[in-house]
């Protein structure tokens, strides 16, 4: 325990302290030094390769049935201060002295804030005289050019005549600002001005009579596509084929049944099916209800609706509209 303690706490220090350039030398020197034993560099983050190679060499360091040379510290600075009697004084130094660098670097950067802070609080005042100077000039202008205020208009007598002033006008349009939206209506309303009312449509409507047989309407079909999947591996075409005829019984007519196996991402598990069912145009309804039921098929197995990319739809609308020009064509 006490050795796996010393392990992990001398792993720590040294990586905190030595780089990864630095561990990786240090590896490929143990290496040299050893060559019976095997020195492969880890995978894995960086971090965790730095961390299981100080582990290594520590094991090696410390174990004491292993023979390693003496080794000599070049550089005497880049030693860690590890304790009060283990301290290295020039260390101390140099970094007390790159602190009074770094305090003077301060020292200049507080003189440059202050500089720039007069320099901003000068642009403030400069730019407050220049509006200040602005508004006089417009005041001074707008007073040259102020036009005397226009005669009331009078009748031949000499009165005013009612309502002509401009304080009546004035008044009036403040008035017709005030009047609500409300008030409005009413009088449009009241001056006979009526809202057009929208025409009424009526919807199209598909002939249900059972009694009237004198014209015949032509039989169209719709596809419905169906994506089944979470399939046994070894289901065939044909095992569909009879769970669709199970699904539809005798309460629907199902003229054509197609089932095209899919390509899985994994085929060893599961397989999947594309069928597509041609039935009447009047039971669509129905048929989507049937087989996007949850009690129609097996435990487990996987359906819904199976849309194809657009090239597939274009081709399908187009042998669409094929074959009900042919069913026109036969029935005429």
């Amino acid at each position: 325990m006490v050795y796996f303690r010393l392990t992990t706490w001398c792993s720590d220090l040294c990586s905190d302290f030595y780089t990864d350039d630095e561990v990786e030398q240090a590896r490929l020197l143990m290496a040299k030094v050893l060559p019976s034993k095997r020195f492969g560099k880890p995978r894995g983050a960086a971090k965790d390769v730095v961390n299981r190679t100080l582990s290594a060499l520590l094991k090696i360091c410390l174990n004491p049935h292993v023979e390693l040379p003496t080794f000599c510290v070049v550089h005497v600075t880049r030693l860690p201060p590890v304790d009060i009697h283990h301290i290295d004084m020039s260390a101390v130094l140099l970094e007390l002295q790159q602190l009074h660098a770094e305090v003077r670097a301060v020292n200049c950067i507080r003189d440059e804030v202050a500089v720039l802070r007069q320099e901003l609080v000068e642009l403030k005042q400069s730019k407050i005289e220049m509006m200040v100077r602005h508004s006089s000039h417009v005041n001074r202008v707008s007073g040259e050019l102020d036009f005397p205020p226009l005669p009331k208009p009078e009748n031949a007598n000499g009165t005013q005549l009612p309502g002509a002033g401009a304080d009546d006008i004035a008044a009036k349009y403040q008035a017709a600002q005030a009047k609500k939206f409300s008030d409005h209506a009413r009088g449009l309303q009241a001056a006979g001005i009526r809202q057009q009312q929208p025409k009424r449509r009526h919807p199209p409507v598909v002939g249900s009579s059972a009694s009237n047989n004198v014209v015949k309407a032509v039989a169209t079909q719709r596809i419905i596509d169906v994506f089944v999947s979470r399939l046994h591996p070894m289901t065939t075409v044909s095992e569909l084929q009879d769970c669709i005829n199970v699904i539809k019984g005798d309460s629907l007519s199902v003229h054509d049944v197609k089932c095209e196996k899919l390509n899985a991402r994994y085929e060893h598990l599961y397989s999947s099916f594309r069928v597509q069912l041609r039935v009447d145009s009047s039971d669509m309804k129905c048929a989507l209800e049937l087989f996007m039921a949850n009690e129609s098929w097996p435990n487990g197995v996987f359906v819904r609706r199976y849309f194809p990319p657009e090239a597939a739809r274009w081709l399908i609308r187009r042998i669409k509209v094929v074959y009900v020009c042919h069913r026109l064509t036969v029935a005429r």
